[in-house]
């Protein structure tokens, strides 16, 4: 049984990654079903529809964005009547299933679930209620778009923070996106024994670049073969730090007149970056293309010569929430379209880029040494030629889905070979 909170239609990191597994998954077992957060807007709904109904397994979309014990109660009435040897559950929230159940349990953990715990309403009484499809109905938008005020995280923080802090100490066995995430669950008290790190994945064979695709994506995007193109791809939020990255940019202009940045993504930050843009005389040199839907994305990495994301640590909540990159997919997905990177060494991407190896790290909140770094890259071709090179294997070796996805496989025999043993 696979507990996948976000999944496609709705794109995202989680969402792709919750599409391989079950895919891969659903090819391994027996039998697999998903359970997931139900939708309420028409139009989603259809798409979602349309998604499950070529799937070739069950998708349950029942769950609630806000009633947590609701939730819990609709997950333990699903175990017993589809009897699963295992669950996966792609947060830690859902670790307290294995008490309840005593089912070998494998919980992924992105890091965000450990610092900044959206536990929606974490209290058992009137969970029902506030789980129920007419209240998420009546804050639809609210909801679905993330689109919540910080005092709302203040009212429940303490309340979601001991629930994601138990659910976490079961006795689960918890694969982390990167070495960052291991170490936030080891700062709540997960023995390290219990935790597992794979980082990616990507279908490498979709990035791939093929001959004349640059000269194909350039045109189909408007793109000159004379420009020198930056992209980055990324929600439009404090702490992707594309404020940073426009400082940056306007600091490598005069060297580099033909420059041209691409912002891939959406947020609510989009009418302020672009409004820096302005003021910064950048308007004709970025172009923000708003949200792209994921299978579209290769094309803009094959016209761009290269790829950047200047995450920092932003704070939430009247500063009582972190929020930082705890890995990076774009990252992954850089090396595999062959494009050379330049990144910020902010919470995971440490995990992904080895600096000077598949990809240049420098501190983050520093445009300066992001623009110098930039100009590295772009001034030596030798240099450029390595990083792609050696972002190609790794991605190859590591973050394809054909490395990552037996890894997730593998922890879920060992979780059903450790139950085995403890029963005998």
């Amino acid at each position: 049984m696979l507990v996948l909170t976000e999944f496609p239609p709705a794109v995202g990191g989680m969402q792709t990654h919750a599409r391989h597994l079950a895919a891969h998954l659903s090819r391994r077992a027996d039998a697999v079903e998903v359970l997931t957060y139900r939708i309420t807007d028409p139009q989603l709904a259809a798409q979602a529809h349309a998604f499950d109904s070529q799937c070739g397994y069950p998708v349950h979309r029942v769950l609630s964005r806000l009633g947590y014990w609701h939730n819990m109660a609709l997950l333990l009435e699903r175990v017993r009547r589809f009897r699963p040897d295992a669950i996966y559950a792609s947060t830690v929230f859902y670790g307290l299933l294995r008490t309840r159940t005593d089912l070998p349990l494998v919980c992924r953990s992105v890091g965000n679930d450990v610092l900044r715990p959206w536990l929606g309403y974490p209290y058992r009484a009137f969970s029902r209620l506030v789980g129920s499809r007419a209240v998420q109905h009546g804050l639809r938008w609210w909801l679905e778009h993330a689109h919540h005020p910080d005092w709302v995280d203040r009212l429940f923080r303490r309340a979601r923070e001991q629930l994601m802090r138990d659910a976490a100490a079961s006795q689960c066995r918890i694969l982390a996106n990167s070495d960052f995430t291991a170490q936030l669950l080891q700062g709540i008290g997960v023995a390290r024994s219990r935790i597992d790190v794979a980082a990616g994945g990507v279908d490498c064979a979709r990035f791939e670049q093929a001959a004349g695709a640059r000269q194909l994506a350039r045109h189909k995007l408007g793109l000159r073969e004379d420009d020198v193109v930056l992209l980055t791809v990324c929600r439009l939020v404090a702490k992707k730090g594309v404020e940073i990255l426009l400082k940056a940019l306007a600091l490598l202009r005069p060297e580099f007149p033909a420059l041209k940045l691409v912002v891939v993504g959406d947020g609510r930050k989009r009418k302020a970056y672009m409004a820096r843009a302005l003021s910064l005389g950048l308007a004709d040199v970025v172009r923000f293309a708003g949200r792209v839907p994921h299978e579209d994305i290769p094309p803009f990495f094959w016209a761009s010569d290269l790829f950047v994301l200047a995450s920092y640590e932003s704070l939430h909540a009247g500063g009582a929430a972190r929020d930082v990159e705890t890995m990076g997919r774009v990252l992954c997905e850089a090396n595999a379209a062959g494009l050379p990177l330049v990144a910020t060494a902010s919470g995971g991407t440490p995990s992904v880029v080895r600096s000077g190896e598949n990809g240049l790290l420098v501190a983050p909140g520093d445009p300066r040494a992001l623009a110098d770094a930039m100009a590295r890259v772009l001034r030596d071709p030798q240099l450029a030629a390595q990083l792609r090179a050696a972002g190609l294997e790794r991605a190859r070796s590591e973050f394809d889905w054909s490395a990552v996805l037996p890894r997730h496989e593998m922890a879920i025999a060992r979780a059903i070979a450790d139950k085995s043993v403890q029963a005998a």
